[in-house]
Parts: C-alpha cells; structure tokens; sequence
C-alpha cells in the first residue's frame, strides 16, 4: 500500500508541474507558483484540522523556514522548464533535493551506511549525464542554474523538515505552504511582477495547488503504512515530470539526458534505501 501511495503521490506531483506550467507559460512562473502555493495551503489547512497533532512551536517554525525553501523551488522550478527543459531541470533539482537532507543526516546526525554514499555518487553521475547530454534545444546553460537554485530550494526546505516532532501531524506542512505562498509574493512584489493570475486561470491554479496538497497527504498516509516503499515510488516523480515535459510541452529530450535521469533515479532510491 505505501507503494501505491507514493507511486500516485508521484503523478500527482507531475499534475501539481501541469497545470502550474500552464499558467506559467502565459503569465509567468512568480505568479503560477503564488496560486499553486496559495491553494495547496487552502488544501492542507483542512487535512492538518481533520489528522489532528500537537504541534510545538519549534515545529511550526521548521515548517516556515521549510517554505522558504520550497516557494524558491517551486518559483525557479517553473522559470526552468519554461527556458530550459523538463530532461536538464527535473533530474538536477531531484538530485539535490535528495543530497542536501542527506549530507545534513550525515553531518549532523547518525552517518549513513556505505550504501547511501554510494547512492549519492550515483546520484551525481547520472546529473552528469543530464548536462553533458544537453544540446542546443535543451539550453542546459541557461537552465542548470536555475535548476540548481530550485534544487537547494527544495533540499534545504526538505532538510528543514528532519527535525520536525512525530505528534506535530501535518501542521508543519500547512505553515510550510503557507510561508512558501508569503515567500513568493515577497519575490514577485521585488522583481514587479504580477502576484497572482487573473481569475480566469483559477481553475488551473485551484488544480495545482489541489494535487500539490493531495501528494503531501498521499506522502504522509503512505508513511504510516511503509516509509521506505513509499519514499522510493515518489522519487519516480522525476521520470513521469519528464514524460509529460514531452508530451504536452514539447521538452527536448535526448538519449543521454534519458540515461542521466534513470541514473539519478537509481541514486535516488538506493538513499532511500538505505
């Protein structure tokens, strides 16, 4: 079952990067991820009152600091795809969102096994794959950077996370998207960009920001049944993000950057495993 979870958890992420790109390519990316953000919190704050918790203060705090983080990812995520390609900014920003909480584990906390060294030494094989592949059309110059900005992003958020106390429920998640919403806003109003779309791009904003909550909750109730199966399912997240880069965006994608995102796959889950 926890497989099951976080394998939908995983395409519900790639739907929360659809519809969001489809108010990005027409409005920009600062004000797609505001909506997405801002509805996503609309989402969780109902769960977090059903699940219940008893969450400390500590742990909401952690959940804002972790929102910084992932209203940076998500902004530079949608800025990525849209200069770049899905192929060059999926496997970087999934590389780093798995090698920062690990080398936090490893330098604060108990350090992993051999096997999760070895994960991340595939793990960076398989990004360089990604970016020794890319070609004209992939504009992995003008991309990587970006992607590295939304990977740290999301990293450093998802690091913030490991400390958060097992009674807090899922109130740090709900602080968490909330900040990320604030963090955002703060960003658009810097650059004097548009903060949200117009009205008439709130059906795909409401359906980003409702599976980008749906996957959170997915995550959480996969947990409780099998952490490990349903952390590797999710990390597929990548691969499905790509495929529909593909389809309906018309990402460039080519045999070696193919390569690399198995590769960072693969690295991803033997972390996980470990």
């Amino acid at each position: 079952m926890g497989a099951l979870l976080g394998l939908i958890a995983a395409v519900c992420i790639t739907l929360t990067e659809f519809f969001s790109r489809r108010v990005s390519d027409e409005i920009g990316p600062l004000a797609s991820a505001a909506a997405a953000s801002l509805a996503a919190a609309a989402t969780i704050v109902p769960l977090a009152l059903f699940v219940g918790g008893d969450p400390a203060r500590q742990d909401l705090v952690l959940g804002a600091c972790s929102g910084v983080g992932f209203g940076i990812g998500i902004a530079a995520y949608l800025l990525g795809v849209r200069v770049s390609s899905s192929a060059v900014i999926g496997p970087t920003v999934a590389a780093l969102a798995t090698l920062i909480p690990f080398l936090y584990a490893a330098v604060v906390e108990d350090l992993p096994p051999v096997l999760a060294w070895l994960g991340a030494v595939t793990v960076v094989t398989g990004l360089l794959f990604v970016t020794m592949g890319g070609d004209v059309a992939s504009n992995v110059r003008g991309g990587l950077p970006i992607g590295i900005v939304s990977g740290l992003g999301y990293g450093i958020g998802t690091a913030f996370l490991v400390d958060v106390t097992d009674d807090a429920g899922v109130w740090p998640a709900a602080s968490q998207r909330g900040m990320a919403f604030v963090t955002i806003i703060v960003w658009a109003m810097l650059r004097k960009r548009p903060l949200l779309p117009p009205i008439r791009f709130a059906p795909q904003s409401t359906a980003a920001g409702l599976f980008g909550g749906l996957s959170t909750a997915l995550l959480l109730a996969g947990f409780t049944f099998n952490a490990p199966a349903t952390s590797v399912t999710a990390s597929l997240f990548p691969a499905t993000s790509v495929a529909a880069g593909r389809l309906f965006f018309g990402d460039a994608v080519n045999r070696a950057q193919v390569i690399g995102l198995v590769i960072v796959i693969i690295g991803t889950i033997i972390i996980v495993i470990a």
